[in-house]
């Protein structure tokens, strides 16, 4: 039984070749070809011609490929986005060890069928393939028809994408003072722009100069309409010094986008001299009560009238 599983196997994987090496034969030389221990990243169109990888190929959104692509032994191909052209594939070629397909993206179904949200990966018939459908991590949609008969992985969407969105340090506030030394916290909202919905930021995600946010809610900040994430930080949590001119804030939205803005900032300067100033300001009052104490000016003046009666006796 196991023998007619095996040469069943090796059949089908006959075939899968089979019908790789006719659409290669039928295609345009001279494809994209990435070589083995070559890192290729991918976010353009690849026109009338077919990508090999023997390497690492990493497809990005904006990638074309019209003929397909085809994984050999050993390589490693990370779909972040991109499509492949009508009427051609994925294709997987079997061997030791085997090549490595992950594609990151979420909402995963099979020939229609959804997949469950935690798979790490699906099989294909190796006679017709697999259509596998969903939403890459920028919310362009998935249609990928593999033809394998190794697993192909699934991913969440992960540091292969991030979007940059636009912030506002202070709202209302043109120079976006902050004073390292304030107790208080810095406003710092994440807007909604065309092409980007702050209302889809993970809260738990998000930091602002290294500093969690203590508090956060939607609300139209710049009165276009659209509400915007606004958060709130700790002064004295934040990463920044003397010298910053910059503030960054990170995170990650619902869908495992990761998400980066930057601002710039002006750190209010500590100024020794006028410390030691106020200092002086606030003790002379002090001096001038002293010298205004009535016990000591009596004291002073029974001194003198002391020494005075002395001073006519002896003449």
């Amino acid at each position: 039984m196991e023998r007619q599983e095996s040469s069943h196997r090796v059949k089908l994987t006959a075939i899968a070749c089979f019908i790789l090496a006719i659409l290669l034969c039928a295609s345009p030389c001279g494809a994209q070809f990435v070589d083995v221990d070559e890192i290729a990243d991918i976010d353009y169109v690849i026109e009338d011609n077919f990508l090999e990888v023997l390497g690492t190929a990493n497809l990005y959104p904006g990638a074309y490929v019209d003929y397909g692509v085809y994984a050999y032994t050993g390589c490693t191909v990370n779909v972040y986005g991109g499509e492949i052209g009508d009427g051609f594939f994925v294709g997987l070629y079997t061997g030791e060890p085997s090549p490595v397909v992950t594609v990151y993206g979420m909402d995963f179904a099979l020939d229609g069928v959804p997949l469950d949200p935690s798979a790490t990966q699906f099989s294909v018939d190796p006679y017709d393939g697999g259509i596998l459908t969903g939403i890459y991590g920028n919310g362009d949609p998935i249609y990928l028809w593999f033809i394998s008969d190794v697993p192909i992985y699934l991913q969440y969407p992960d540091t292969g994408i991030t979007s940059e969105v636009t912030i506002d340090i202070k709202p209302g506030s043109d120079k976006n003072n902050i004073n390292l030394k304030s107790r208080g916290i810095v406003p710092v909202a994440v807007l909604t722009t065309d092409d980007f919905d702050a209302g889809t930021v993970d809260p738990a995600t998000v930091q602002f100069a290294g500093a969690a946010p203590v508090c956060w809610k939607l609300k139209d900040v710049d009165d276009d309409g659209d509400d915007d994430m606004m958060f709130h930080f700790r002064t004295q949590d934040l990463n920044l010094d003397q010298d910053s001119t910059e503030a960054t804030l990170t995170g990650q939205t619902t869908q495992g986008v990761l998400i980066e803005g930057s601002d710039e900032v002006r750190i209010v300067p500590c100024c020794r001299r006028s410390l030691i100033n106020r200092f002086s300001r606030d003790i002379r009052p002090v001096r001038n009560c002293r010298n205004r104490n009535p016990i000591i000016s009596s004291v002073k003046s029974c001194k003198r009238n002391v020494y005075n009666g002395r001073h006519q006796s002896n003449r």
